[in-house]
This record gives C-alpha cells, structure tokens and sequence, in this order.
C-alpha cells in the first residue's frame, strides 16, 4: 500500500515565500522580539514536549520533541541618503541573525528530527525611492543552514533579488519582483511577492505578508499588547535526513500574546506565549524537480510556547 501524503501546495508556496524574504531579511525576524529597524535583538522560545504525528496516517504516537531556541539578530544603517534636488532618497543596511535551536526527541523508533539546528544568516538590504511613490529594494544574503554534524559548502545558501514596491498610501504598500536562491538546491529565479497593510488607530491592524498578522493596542505610554499570527521558515542540509534525503524544509505558525514594555527611549522587553498551530519538517533531495513535488509532512502536535527578548533600537523611540 502506498503511504498517504498531505497535498498541501499552498503550504509549500507559503514556505517557498518565507525563505526567500526571511532568508534574506536584514531586519531580523526574531518572532515577537523582531527588530523593525537599526538594533540589536536576543530572545530565546520555548516549546514543550509535542507529539509526533506521523505523515502515512496522522496517528498521533508515543514520540515527543521539545524544543529550546535562541536567537541573536542585528542591523546596522551604513547610509541614508537624500537628494536635496531630486528629492530621492537611498539608504543601505547591513543584517546579521542566528538561531539555535536544541530539539530533545524521546521514543522515536528512527530518527526524524536532528538533536540541534543552526542558521545564521548575513546580508545587504539596499533602498531607493523612485517616481510615483514606487521604491526598489534590493536584497543580497547568505545563510548558513545545518544539524552541525557537518559543515561544509552543501550548508550555504545564498539568496537575493529585487523588488519594486509601490506605496500606495501611507498605510498600504505592495511590491513584486524576483529573487534568485539556491536554497532548493539548484540555483533558480523566481516570481516574489510582497503585502504590507497597517492602521493608525487605538487598535492597530499590521499586515505583513508572509511573515505576520497582528492587532496591537497600546495599553499606555509604558507598555503594548499584541494578538499575532506569525510564520517562520528555514532550510537546513542534514546529515541524517529521512530516507537520506539531505534538505530539510522547517516551517512553524505561532498565534499569541505579544506583550512589551519600553523601559526606554531604546531598550525594550518582549514577553509572547500562545499556541504553536503548525509545527513541521519536510525532506527532499536537493533538485529543481523535488521543489514542488507533493512531500510527506513530519508533524508535531499542537502545543503552547513560551518567548521573551531583549531589544535596542538605535534610533530612539519617540
């Protein structure tokens, strides 16, 4: 008998997207501790022993995995630049970010999932406006995705690409371009896509797609409070990967509480629990003909997660 696999094609597109933006990303995506401009951020998450749901017939089994991570992310504005005549601006920034996560896996009868994961990633993200509110990004990065039990060129992932972003009014943007990755293996370029919507009221409504969703409000001068869905993907060659298929596909949706408090003009507190709705890993060998084939998805159960970080933002809250 064949084993039964999810057809999941939006999730696979959702993934091929985070690791385009994400992989490049000089803001670093640190989840609720996230920076939105120049800073540094640490933060460390925590998800408890979770059930492994195998992919031939989602029976929940005995297995578990919990899962302590730490992250470290860091950007820094090289220029900012505006033409006095032209009225155009231009601005380059240099991003550094790194997660650890240790993965404690009981019962399992093979190993699915590594005992630790590593990626870091380095990157440029530069800036220009344009005429008629349209703008281009350009982004060019290099990650680092391994299990740490070797390392070597097959753990180097490079990404970047360009993007025309037209700001449509102060609150909504929109952009498309292409972005040229190797992270599936062959080096390939492709379509990209990118949606920022955000309100200016007591409840504030912040679209950023595909990285998050959120309603935040701000409790006082002190303190914030956010409900987020957030999405996070990364890409790892592993060593021990199933079936010894070597590239490892990780992606995680987390809906909570955000909660920060701003103990200064630049230092603030992050606290996040809720619900991680989507943990999974999918393995392929590294070929342009596995990127959309259908893949059986190792699960993990729903489960809650805990989070908290510190983060300095160079330029002064106001």
């Amino acid at each position: 008998m064949q084993p039964f696999i999810y057809k999941k094609k939006p999730q696979q597109i959702l993934f091929l997207l985070l690791v385009l933006f994400t992989g490049g990303k000089t803001y670093a995506q640190l989840g609720a501790s996230s920076l939105n401009g120049p800073g540094i951020a640490v933060s460390a998450d925590y998800l408890p022993a979770s059930h492994y749901i195998r992919p031939e017939d989602s029976v929940k089994t005995k297995s578990t995995t919990s899962q302590q991570r730490y992250n470290f992310g860091a950007a820094f504005l090289l220029f900012n630049r505006v033409d006095t005549a032209t009225k155009k601006a231009r601005s380059l920034t240099f991003g550094l970010s790194g997660t650890y996560t240790r993965l404690s896996n009981k019962d399992y009868d093979q190993q699915i999932f590594p005992k630790e994961l590593l990626n870091a990633n380095a990157g440029f993200l530069y800036t220009q406006s344009m005429r008629n509110r349209w703008s281009l990004m350009a982004i060019a990065a290099v990650s680092l995705g391994t299990d740490l039990e070797e390392i070597n060129g097959q753990d180097l992932f490079l990404q970047g690409g360009v993007l025309f972003i037209k700001q449509h009014s102060r609150r909504f943007s929109y952009g498309i371009g292409g972005v040229f990755t190797n992270s599936f293996g062959t080096p390939m370029i492709l379509p990209a896509i990118l949606v920022r919507w955000k309100t200016e009221s007591r409840f504030a409504v912040d679209i950023n797609f595909p990285e998050k969703a959120s309603v935040s409000t701000a409790l006082n001068k002190y303190t914030d409070l956010a409900l987020a869905v957030r999405v996070d993907g990364n890409t790892y060659d592993v060593t021990h990967g199933v079936n010894g298929k070597r590239l490892m596909g990780y992606m995680q949706i987390n809906a909570g509480l955000e909660n920060t408090w701003h103990l200064g003009k630049h230092l603030d507190l992050v606290v996040a629990a809720g619900s991680s709705l989507l943990n999974n890993a999918t393995f392929s060998d590294k070929k342009l003909s596995e990127m959309f084939k259908e893949k059986p998805n190792y699960r993990l159960g729903t489960n809650y997660y805990l989070s908290t970080g510190l983060r300095w933002n160079f330029i002064p809250r106001r």
